[in-house]
């Protein structure tokens, strides 16, 4: 027997689903630089648009028909109240927007005088010293008592300096990395 759903209990079904079989992270977290957003838009019980999106940095995504969106600390569920607001206001009748992570892009960025400079996975790196572990090491040329993490915090970016010898032999912290930092090791002078 093959029935067909009417509209609006097809959509009902939809989001049910797609509440059920989200990514672990809680609707209400804040979103990391990198996160891949999915993003669907149903109105007249059909769907109407479907996305993808990265946080910036800035913590910002960018939506058709929108542009530029701010994604502050509400996670997805204030993402899609967010759209839903705009999209009502502007677009549809009464929009639908369901927003989940579809994949989390927490990247780091270690640069200067390391063997291996680039672009590495957040949960391979938590920390500075095991961040340029990661990297190879330093080269002959580093000034690792002089490093500093560029951080944005707040939408303004801000620099924290780490003296890795330090923190080698446990006399300074072994600094946390967050999702978008760039941490960066100088050119030593002679």
């Amino acid at each position: 027997m093959n029935m067909r759903i009417p509209g609006a209990a097809q959509l009902a079904a939809v989001l049910m689903f797609a509440a059920t079989t989200a990514l672990a992270r809680p609707a209400t977290e804040p979103l990391e630089p990198g996160d891949v957003l999915q993003i669907e838009v149903y109105a007249g019980g059909e769907k109407q648009n479907e996305f993808s999106a990265t946080v910036s940095p800035e913590h910002t995504i960018v939506c058709p028909l929108i542009g530029s969106l701010e994604v502050d600390s509400t996670g997805t569920l204030g993402i899609g109240e967010k759209l839903r607001a705009i999209l009502a206001r502007d677009y549809f009748v009464d929009p639908q927007v369901l927003v989940s992570v579809k994949e989390h892009g927490g990247k780091i960025y270690v640069m200067g005088e390391v063997r291996h400079p680039g672009i590495y996975p957040l949960s391979d790196g938590p920390t500075v010293l095991s961040a340029c572990a990661l990297a190879g090491g330093f080269t002959d040329f580093a000034a690792p008592q002089k490093a500093k993490i560029a951080r944005y915090e707040d939408g303004k970016l801000k620099y924290i300096t780490v003296d890795f010898m330090k923190a080698k032999h446990s006399r300074a912290e072994d600094v946390r990395l967050r999702a978008g930092d760039r941490l960066e090791i100088p050119h030593r002078l002679f």
